[in-house]
């Protein structure tokens, strides 16, 4: 497919713009002070590089009490000047615009960071960050649009192109479109037109500040995805409203922070949310972007084709590749590494307080430490394992020069990829193998699939080095009845190597994979999306009889967990889509739950109220891998250098994986 759309010029305001290519503002944790760090300058240096035609800074702060010091701020004259050296800069090197978003917590504002109560439409309780904020007063609502007026002023002072006021995620602009959590009874609550009244205040404010000459924009929910929230419908009024006092262009994305709907990982089909940017394109009459889910350029394509908006937002792709863009646009498709959409190494790391960083790129956060530098030494090196750390090896290695081949004894590439991308939701996790391998190729790795590297090859080839990335494999436990024919092991299921799985399954241990393979094995039999979308477009069936044969498995599923939290090693953002997806499959959950037998048509189990009997025709066992390093210990007796990365040195996450793969293969 040709890019035509994608890399098209743009005029928003009087501002030119290279490309279709947004990159929203991100929460990054890259400072603790509110200031501008070098680590936040530097990953904004490589992606205004990278070939992008806007790309947002922020959000920052307008004043303290709805600002968090792990992301910059502009509350104070002292900010400004580091910005304004920052975009002299982008704009000397690149060609890039360069936006700011401009945002006031409201009641997502922790006290505990900020030494204030949180301020927002109506003191109500925030189960995210579980705290009670204090009801604004007039004398707040006038301050808080002076702190949007003077940021304003100070970003334009800074030289930004572009100014964008964040109205959408559970913030407080739109707290107070929200009746959710607006419940004044004054001008500012009670009708739409008037929880409208603050939002639009402050662009009026901003407007004013910066002139009619500067670009300015809003990010919206295109549905709040909250029970009692705003719909599309609701999004359109107030987009509306915004055109007519000064916004230039509509920045559209998904829903709340606290909502139950997924947004953002692989449960939302490639470009699903774009049918809420195309309620508001077709209502307003101002460019409008296009949010979540987009990364593939492809879709990305088709969606600027079809007319539903005039720009697409690239923010995790583009943590993942900072030259996603410029990839594009030289068709070097090989060279892309994918974002999968796994959400471990940038929103799981903002919930938990720590920098983002990225699974399948090492040198996120580590833009201006890391240099992939040519070795002094060109060396010879086998590599045995062709999973993700063995395969991030090869690469860096190869980058640095050396002679690499990497000895698979599979006939593919990916390791334990495949069992990842198996359960629902998942599938881009085989993006993990794709990527790798294409960059593989291209770093010009030899390949030896269905060949596993053994002692008698090292002393043939008589390597520089062997780097033993053999992987894992399950732990098989021992429980009486562990041997009978109806206990499977979980990876054996998500490989869809067993042949029969009974009515009545039993998944022992509740970890990440025990729960996914539960998840998985309840799926099976039930109506597929496609199939879905083809009855409902042709009202081939009652829809709540659909719905029900959506939702009903087969199979009654049960997982049992020794300790008392199930999925506890699965990662914040997507914990709650899988427990949720577990109970609407009907999976029963038994956590303080130990196996003690396992006899022909049940297991066993001892539990705090006594010893329980559980109806099972087949018995999953979960319970966690081990190390494959046989090979290590062979090659370092015969006197070869030997390191071991991966899960063949622990088991380990594919971020945790990957990373070790890249940061051995520097110090080569």
């Amino acid at each position: 497919m040709e890019f035509s759309r994608l890399f098209e010029p743009i005029v928003i305001n009087k501002l030119q713009i290279k490309n279709r290519i947004v990159m929203p503002a991100m929460g990054l944790n890259y400072t603790e002070d509110y200031t501008l760090t070098e680590r936040l300058k530097n990953f904004y240096r490589v992606r205004a590089r990278g070939g992008v035609g806007l790309m947002f800074i922020g959000p920052v702060g307008v004043d303290k009490v709805g600002s968090t010091p792990f992301f910059a701020a502009l509350f104070d004259d002292i900010h400004t000047e580091p910005f304004k050296k920052l975009i002299d800069e982008l704009h000397q090197e690149t060609d890039a615009k360069i936006g700011i978003q401009l945002m006031q917590m409201g009641r997502n504002a922790f006290s505990s960071l900020t030494g204030l109560q949180a301020i927002s439409p109506s003191a109500i309780y925030n189960r995210l960050t579980k705290e009670h904020s204090r009801e604004m007063t007039k004398e707040d609502i006038e301050n808080v649009k002076g702190a949007y007026a003077q940021a304003a002023a100070r970003a334009k002072q800074a030289g930004f192109d572009y100014i964008e006021i964040l109205s959408c995620t559970g913030y407080l602009l739109s707290q107070f479109l929200s009746p959710v959590t607006n419940l004044r009874t004054d001008e500012y609550g009670g009708s739409i037109e008037n929880r409208m009244r603050f939002p639009l205040e402050v662009i009026q404010k901003v407007r004013q500040t910066i002139g009619r000459d500067m670009a300015l924009g809003i990010r919206v929910a295109g549905n709040d995805f909250i029970k009692g929230g705003h719909t599309n419908d609701q999004s359109v009024i107030f987009c509306l409203e915004a055109q007519k006092v000064g916004i230039d262009a509509i920045n559209v994305t998904g829903g709340w922070h606290d909502t139950d709907i997924p947004q953002i990982t692989g449960h939302v089909p490639p470009g699903g949310y774009v049918y809420l940017a195309r309620g508001i394109k077709e209502k307003v009459d101002v460019p409008v972007f296009a949010s979540n889910r987009l990364g593939d350029p492809i879709i990305a394509e088709k969606a600027l084709r079809s007319g539903a908006a005039d720009m697409i937002c690239w923010g995790r792709p583009l943590i993942a590749d900072p030259e996603l863009p410029r990839k594009v646009k030289e068709k070097r498709f090989d060279e892309i590494i994918t974002c999968i959409s796994c959400n471990q190494g940038c929103f799981d790391h903002i919930f938990m307080g720590a920098p983002v960083t990225c699974t399948v790129n090492p040198t996120v956060s580590r833009e201006g430490e890391i240099h992939i530098e040519k070795a002094s030494v060109r060396k010879t090196i086998a590599v045995a394992g062709g999973g993700a750390a063995g395969m991030q090896f090869a690469i860096t290695a190869a980058q640095r020069g050396h002679n690499v081949a990497i000895f698979e004894k599979e006939d593919h590439l990916g390791g334990q990829v495949e069992l990842a991308a198996a359960p629902p939701g998942k599938k881009e996790y085989s993006y993990i193998a794709k990527s790798m391998a294409s960059r593989v190729h291209h770093a010009g790795v030899k390949v030896k699939l269905k060949t596993p590297l053994t002692s008698t090859e090292i002393r043939n080839m008589a390597p520089d080095l062997v780097v033993v990335a053999t992987g894992a494999r399950p732990i098989c436990p021992s429980f009486p009845g562990i041997d009978k024919p109806h206990v499977v092991d979980a990876w054996d299921v998500l490989k869809e190597n067993t042949s029969h799985i009974g009515k009545q399954v039993v998944v022992v241990g509740g970890n990440a994979v025990g729960c996914e393979t539960a998840e998985f094995i309840a799926s099976q039999g039930i109506v597929d999306p496609e199939t879905l979308a083809f009855l409902i477009f042709y009202a081939a069936e009652d829809f709540n009889w659909l719905k029900n044969r959506l939702y009903s498995s087969a199979r009654k599923v049960t997982v049992i967990e020794m300790t008392d939290r199930i999925g506890s090693n699965v990662g914040t953002s997507t914990r709650w889509i899988l427990m949720k997806n577990l109970r609407i499959r009907g999976v029963k959950l038994l956590t303080k739950t130990k196996l003690v037998e396992i006899t022909d048509q049940a297991v066993i189990v001892e539990r705090p109220e006594g010893r329980q009997t559980i109806p099972a025709d087949t018995v999953v066992m979960a319970v966690g891998s081990e190390a494959v390093d046989n090979l290590a210990r062979e090659a370092a007796s015969n006197g070869t250098r030997v390191i071991t990365i991966g899960d063949a040195k622990t088991p380990r996450s594919f971020i945790e994986a990957i990373k070790e793969g890249f940061e051995e293969a520097l110090k080569i």
